[in-house]
């Protein structure tokens, strides 16, 4: 049985499942209750929680982040000679390398995305009583949806250790104010990001006048010549062009295609060979140049003893790229030879690779910190590789992929 909490506006009786397309009846749910789809697990809404409480975190953590801009990240000494970094280098250093490319990533997953992020969710939480600003709300909230996949703050605050690990032994590495804050904002965004995704905003936002559809729970949207919304699972009828109640567009048939994601794979796959082939960053000691790919560098880490930490960038970066492309071209080719018996098993594979995905983009960021941090002429320099723009197109591609899976086929066949 689906539920949740009622709110002061008026609710609809059932709710679709993006994952299966399976549709729900909906009651009430107690706190810290929250609503599972009965058909495949996926986590659909939660229980209300204090709006005042969220905004608060959130505006703490935007003011954290913006005062770590503004003062020193890490610094580094070595022979006499000390270098240190802010936040805002980690990009503007590839770009003085005409990388332009890999600090526009960056900048976007780790500072501007966070921020948009965060400004979204205050303005949409702050303004719930606010009945004169819904469309207004709607579009931020949709902005809000489209941006937690490309939030990576967690991911470059590990690509930070990983970078401090890899020079320590070479320079007395200090971690500054910036870091610290920085680490608190993380904390911070990963505390509000699981609370918003919990709780049910948007009954508070419910569009006024609904299509006349008759919908039945236990059956599928599909089924009954409808479709639900992937961003707030409201049931539309099959030709509408875009969801009464969030007014996304739903005339996205082409994104959700198996060639299109077959494609996505397909370039994904082939940005792989370049990446892994060719050296991701240039290490110039005393005017000696010392090229690294990515198996080099932990080879470099193994052998000097940091073995965890190059067990993280092996699987980060060599096992979960080459695994996430063989798994996805394995499940779609694989789609039209399911069973009921298991469609679960191949439902969470895929809801795995779906999540390590984004881990990829740690050797990105420890690229990123070292070109941003050392920078010491002939003396110890670090260059960005050419394979560095490579890594970051398979992992953005391969991302993409996953975004494009239809999950609902591995249930359309499997009933046939």
């Amino acid at each position: 049985m689906i539920a949740k909490k009622a709110a002061k506006r008026e609710q609809t009786d059932v709710v679709g499942c993006p994952q299966c397309d399976w549709v729900s009846q909906r009651t009430e749910l107690s706190k810290r209750e929250h609503a599972e789809c009965p058909r495949c697990g996926y986590f659909l809404e939660g229980a209300a929680t204090r709006h005042h409480t969220l905004v608060a975190i959130a505006a703490a953590a935007l003011v954290l982040l913006l005062a770590s801009l503004q003062v020193n990240f890490i610094s580094y000494s070595v022979t006499g000679s000390e270098q240190s970094m802010t936040l805002m280098d980690a990009a503007w250093q590839l770009s003085f390398f005409h990388e332009k490319v890999l600090a526009v990533l960056v900048l976007l997953t780790v500072i501007l995305i966070p921020v948009l992020y965060l400004v979204s969710l205050i303005w949409v939480y702050s303004q719930i009583h606010n009945s004169g600003s819904n469309r207004l709300n709607r579009y931020f909230l949709r902005l809000m949806e489209h941006l937690k996949p490309w939030l990576m703050t967690d991911v470059f605050l590990l690509g930070t250790l990983v970078s401090l690990v890899k020079i320590s032994g070479l320079a007395e590495v200090r971690l500054l104010e910036g870091f610290w804050g920085f680490s608190v904002f993380v904390v911070l965004l990963l505390y509000v990001y699981e609370r918003a995704k919990r709780t049910p905003i948007w009954d508070y936002y419910m569009a006024t006048s609904r299509p006349n559809i008759h919908v039945q729970a236990g059956m599928t949207a599909n089924e009954q010549d409808l479709q639900t919304c992937p961003l707030c699972h409201a049931l539309n009828a099959k030709d509408a062009d875009k969801c009464y109640q969030c007014t996304e567009p739903q005339k996205t048939a082409w994104w959700r295609k198996p060639g299109t994601t077959l494609a996505l794979i397909f370039a994904g796959a082939i940005m792989l060979i370049p990446a892994h082939w060719l050296p991701v960053m240039e290490t110039v000691r005393f005017g000696n140049e010392q090229p690294a790919t990515i198996i080099g560098g932990v080879t470099e880490l193994w052998q000097a003893g940091d073995r965890p930490v190059a067990v993280i960038i092996f699987v980060a970066s060599l096992v979960i790229p080459v695994a996430k492309v063989l798994t996805l071209a394995v499940l779609l080719l694989l789609a039209q030879r399911q069973t009921p018996a298991i469609v679960q098993n191949r439902l969470l594979l895929f809801k795995v690779t779906d999540w390590i995905g984004r881990w990829s983009m740690i050797d990105i960021f420890v690229v990123a910190i070292l070109v941003a941090l050392v920078r010491g002429g002939t003396v110890m320099s670090v260059y960005p590789g050419s394979a560095a723009v490579s890594f970051a197109a398979a992992v953005v591609l391969t991302m993409l992929a996953a975004m494009s899976f239809d999950t609902r086929l591995f249930w359309r066949e499997a009933h046939k």
